[in-house]
This record gives structure tokens, C-alpha cells and sequence, in this order.
């Protein structure tokens, strides 16, 4: 029930800003110098049901958060990890109608311009870490993405992660907070 209040407050959220805005939460009882390692999980993606497109997403997601997380030097182990890094994405897609009500009239014909339909996919991306042994949050963020002809998935998926991980504040080993430089 918890679960269901925080993503009715995070799709609230993000569907009342402009741009797509990450939200995230670090949970700051946690001593990240803990933290070097990890293993990426996702439930969904041992599914076989899913189409080929379904699966190079799933495969975008993972090589992008082992990118990110190579850049904030932590290493893959895939048998004894400190964190559990999962992520989900949650999409739909939805067709936007546009008629044009601009009518030629004349005395022997009417004409009505067609529709214009434009398809996209609306999708919330989710990625956490989880302390392995205390079995507690240590991050999460989620971001909204939608994309159709004009942004490719791959592109969306990627600027995703990467604005995602940019509030992760540590790098793996470490209780300093990075500083971003401007």
C-alpha cells in the first residue's frame, strides 16, 4: 500500500513540471564507503515472453547502468555484492488525436481534413540500491521519459540513465559527496 501512495506522489510530481525532473531520495543513515560493489538486477528481463524490442531496451537499460556505475568506480560481483542495483521501467503508449477544424465549404462539396494521430510511449524509469546485507534502500530515483518517431528509444534511454545516476552523490568507497563543477 506504501509502495502505491509513493508512485501516485512521484507520477503527481512529474507530470506537473515542464521538463522531466528526477526524483530521488538517498537515505543519509547509511555509510557509503561501504559500497564498492554490485549486481544489476531486473525480474522483468528474465521473462521470455517479451518482443526483440522489448529485450534490446531491457539490454540499453542494463549497459547504461553498468556504464554509469564504472564511471563511480564500482565493480560488477555477481556472487558476493554490497549493493543490489535494480531498476524497472513502466511504460504505455499513447496515441495523441489532433483534428483540424479549419472546413472547406463549398455549396457542392465539404471537405473535412483527416486526423493527425501521433504516437508515443510515456514511461517511468526506475533504478535503486539496495545494502545487500541489511537488506535496506540506500538510493532511489525515477525519471519520466516519452519518446516517439523523433526521439529514439535508445537516445531517451540513454539520457535517462545518465541524468538518473547525476544524483547519486558518491562514488563507490567514499562519504564525500561529489561536487559538480559549473
Amino acid at each position: 500500500m506504501r509502495f502505491i501512495g509513493l508512485w501516485i506522489i512521484l507520477i503527481t510530481l512529474a507530470s506537473t513540471c515542464g521538463p522531466a525532473k528526477v526524483i530521488e531520495f538517498v537515505n543519509s543513515d547509511m555509510d557509503f564507503s561501504d559500497y564498492k560493489s554490485y549486481r544489476l538486477i531486473n525480474f522483468k528481463s528474465e521473462n521470455k515472453d517479451y518482443s526483440q524490442e522489448g529485450l534490446h531496451l531491457f539490454d540499453q537499460i542494463e549497459k547504461e547502468i553498468e556504464l554509469n556505475m564504472k564511471l563511480k568506480n564500482f565493480t560488477s560481483d555477481r556472487n558476493n555484492p554490497d549493493l543490489i542495483v535494480r531498476y524497472e521501467l513502466m511504460s504505455t503508449t499513447t496515441t495523441e488525436t489532433q483534428r483540424n477544424y479549419n472546413y472547406y465549404y463549398d455549396p457542392y462539396y465539404y471537405y473535412t481534413p483527416p486526423a493527425q494521430s501521433k504516437n508515443y510511449t510515456d514511461a517511468i524509469l526506475l533504478i535503486e540500491f539496495r545494502d545487500k546485507s541489511r537488506k535496506k534502500l540506500v538510493w532511489q530515483a525515477s525519471l519520466d521519459l516519452r519518446f516517439g518517431k523523433k526521439t529514439t528509444a535508445d537516445l531517451a534511454i540513454k539520457q535517462a540513465v545518465d541524468r538518473i545516476f547525476e544524483t547519486y552523490p558518491y562514488e563507490a568507497g567514499s562519504n564525500e559527496k561529489i561536487v559538480k563543477e559549473k
